[in-house]
């Protein structure tokens, strides 16, 4: 390996552990932003109201003594938490996309597996957030009488745990078919496409996976498609980051795809 090609690969191997920490924190923080606004939406609930009001008094008075008294800085608002963790999960996304970007211009002074390589690593970092992290939240809520803005229903829903609420449904075969293309073949191409570059193998059935690339986006739109049905004046349905991140997967395996088959065709 020349000294050029070790300059690419020290520096690609660089961008795909920054691409893996800033995946990693946007999916840590989009969890947690999650679980808040989980939390939220519970106590706005009909039966929560009653306890909230009946606390309401008690709190104020508590703040009251312990901010102006105690001089201590009162702690941070669930809904504030909130915020900052939805921020942090847009900028490590962001954050992402840019070291992302970084890496795709090695293209014109790495090597060709080199590239491959780490658009692979990247891309199936780009999955497993796609896979695991929330895909679509959706909050169904009304103003009432009396109780004024309550939460009725409060759902985060992504690829996996649809497919695991699915199965408990029994409905097998929904189950199955989105476990097929946006699980188990994503994982049998990247690791196939690997084997490829790293072994020089000619895998056969690499074109045969490759036609059915954008099945898993399909798929994947048919689910949010499902998610938001119901949606009228008192549903709220949020995309969240799961689905740029599964879509930058699908979009750097056909990327990387298209290159090995340019290659094998040389």
């Amino acid at each position: 390996m020349n000294t050029k090609n070790l300059s690419a690969g020290i520096l690609s191997a660089i961008l795909v552990l920054v691409i893996a920490f800033m995946a990693s924190q946007a999916y840590f923080f989009s969890i947690k932003y999650d679980k808040e606004m989980a939390s939220h939406a519970q106590n706005y609930k009909i039966e929560n109201k009653i306890d909230h009001y009946i606390q309401k008094t008690n709190n104020v008075i508590q703040d009251y003594f312990f901010e102006y008294i105690s001089g201590e800085t009162k702690e941070q608002k669930p809904q504030e938490l909130s915020k900052i963790n939805k921020e942090k999960t847009q900028l490590y996304t962001t954050l992402y996309f840019i070291a992302l970007g970084v890496l795709l211009l090695t293209y014109f002074f790495s090597s060709k597996e080199i590239f491959i390589v780490s658009i692979l690593s990247a891309a199936l970092i780009s999955w497993f957030v796609g896979i695991f992290a929330p895909i679509m939240t959706v909050e169904i809520f009304k103003d009432l009488p009396i109780f004024g803005f309550t939460i009725f229903k409060y759902e985060s829903k992504g690829i996996w745990s649809t497919v695991e609420k699915l199965w408990i449904l029994q409905n097998y075969f929904l189950a199955v078919v989105i476990t097929l293309f946006s699980i188990a073949i994503p994982i049998i191409k990247t690791i196939s496409l690997y084997f490829s570059v790293l072994m020089k193998i000619n895998i056969k059935y690499i074109d045969f996976i490759t036609k059915w690339s954008m099945a898993d986006v399909f798929i994947v739109s048919l689910l949010l498609t499902n998610l938001s049905l119901s949606v009228d004046e008192f549903t709220n349905a949020e995309v969240q980051i799961a689905i740029y991140f599964f879509c930058t997967y699908v979009v750097l395996s056909i990327l990387s795809s298209y290159i090995i088959i340019k290659e094998r065709e040389k």
